[in-house]
């Protein structure tokens, strides 16, 4: 079932480092369906669509925080998002 998360204050911080953890330092993720990322009163904020909450558990409980910690020089705080199991959907 498709999954969502969304994280509201990301630790990347910005769009610009949210381009290198994704693209240099951490290859695509398994089952990532999209994300979009931008910023809101100065917090990155991130939306991903997943094939399944399996798929978006791995990475943010195996595969996020190391990233993170080569982004940023140092281990983040663990990153807070709020997950959907998707009930309904409409796509244009």
């Amino acid at each position: 079932m498709t999954y969502i998360t969304i994280v509201d204050d990301a630790p990347a911080g910005t769009v610009e480092n949210l381009d290198t953890l994704m693209t240099d330092i951490l290859a695509e993720p398994d089952g990532l369906a999209a994300r979009y990322g931008g910023m809101v009163n100065g917090k990155l904020c991130i939306v991903a669509v997943w094939d399944s909450r399996a798929h978006a558990e791995a990475f943010m409980t195996q595969r996020l925080g190391p990233g993170l910690t080569r982004l940023l020089g140092e281990k983040p705080a663990p990153v807070r998002s709020l997950g959907v199991e998707v009930e309904h959907s409409y796509v244009r």
